[in-house]
């Protein structure tokens, strides 16, 4: 099994070899004129040679040519559009709750024959038993007192 398996695989190599024209007998001696050329330095005779070894070598008619740059016409690309995005707005804060004050009572703090002092810093005068603020009558609840 293994010598029929080795006689396929050298049959193979061989089929390959054969077959790459690279390594054919003539691409070899167009390779060699070629050199043969050059040593000599025959300008004429090494572009006929080149031409014969590459027929040999690489198939083909032997006509080496560039693509022309100009031979396709060059590819237009639009320009990107870019659409810029609307801007984000900060989100409205919400207007500050309304102050809310809570009246304190105002109270006595310090009272003499003629009247009292209440925490807002006013004079209470005594009127008898009534104390008057600046707009009138202030009634009193222990030490607590409310004047209009």
């Amino acid at each position: 099994m293994r010598l029929l398996l080795a006689v396929a695989l050298s049959a193979l190599a061989c089929t390959a070899h054969a077959e790459d024209p690279l390594k054919s007998a003539e691409c070899g001696a167009a390779l060699e004129a070629l050199q043969a050329a050059r040593a000599d330095g025959d300008a004429t005779r090494v572009e006929a040679v080149r031409s014969q070894a590459a027929r040999a070598c690489l198939g083909g008619n032997g006509d080496a040519q560039r693509p022309s740059p100009a031979a396709q016409p060059p590819i237009a690309v639009a320009p990107p559009v870019i659409v810029p995005r609307e801007p984000r707005r900060a989100p409205v804060a919400p207007p500050p709750p309304a102050t809310v004050t809570i009246e304190r009572p105002t109270v006595l703090t310090h009272c003499d024959p003629g009247g009292c002092w209440d925490s807002d810093g006013r004079r209470l005068n005594r009127a008898g038993a009534v104390l008057m603020g600046p707009r009138g009558a202030c009634a009193t609840a222990g030490a607590t007192v409310h004047c209009p």
